[in-house]
């Protein structure tokens, strides 16, 4: 069985085409042209963790250089490591990734993005660590493709996991 994927899977009406960053990866020529719905979200799922596990060079740029806000050298998120989640402003917090996503990831679309703190426990429970729910749709055709993520934040480690939540989020509760 052969690596490459056969391209007559996917309808011509179904047809993605990767980011640059994928297309210039991916050796399989012609077949590097086309993604599938599910092969777009694992990319975006890939770039979002990337975009929140990097810390901006200069946070507070956006106030003193809005030129220099969406460029790449204001790439990722604002510090958050070794900061007290008892001290931050969730809400601002919610702002920020939802500023940053809009910033960073085109494939999602700005109007659909709504970002959540979600109350996942007990403090003792969850030490120095926030979740968050970010629902959106990615730009895709025939008709854009849902998408709903769990964002949890190590404020201790400085570390962010992003994955794709299946189904419900019944027992959490949003702030």
């Amino acid at each position: 069985m052969s690596s490459r994927r056969d391209t007559t899977e996917i309808e011509p009406r179904d047809r993605l085409q990767p980011a640059l960053l994928d297309r210039l990866i991916r050796d399989e020529g012609e077949a590097a042209r086309v993604i599938s719905k599910s092969e777009l979200r694992q990319a975006v799922l890939r770039d979002l963790s990337w975009l929140f596990n990097a810390t901006q060079t200069q946070a507070d740029w956006n106030e003193q250089r809005p030129a220099l806000a969406g460029t790449v050298l204001n790439f990722g998120m604002p510090p958050l490591a070794g900061r007290q989640l008892s001290k931050l402003d969730i809400a601002r917090l919610e702002r920020t990734i939802a500023e940053t996503i809009r910033r960073f990831e085109p494939r999602i679309l700005p109007d659909t993005l709504t970002v959540h703190a979600i109350e996942t426990g007990s403090v003792l429970d969850t030490h120095n660590m926030i979740e968050f729910e970010i629902r959106g749709h990615l730009w895709a055709q025939p008709v854009p493709l849902e998408l709903l993520l769990r964002t949890q934040m190590d404020l201790e480690a400085g570390q962010v996991e992003v994955r794709e939540a299946a189904g419900p989020l019944a027992p959490a509760r949003v702030r």
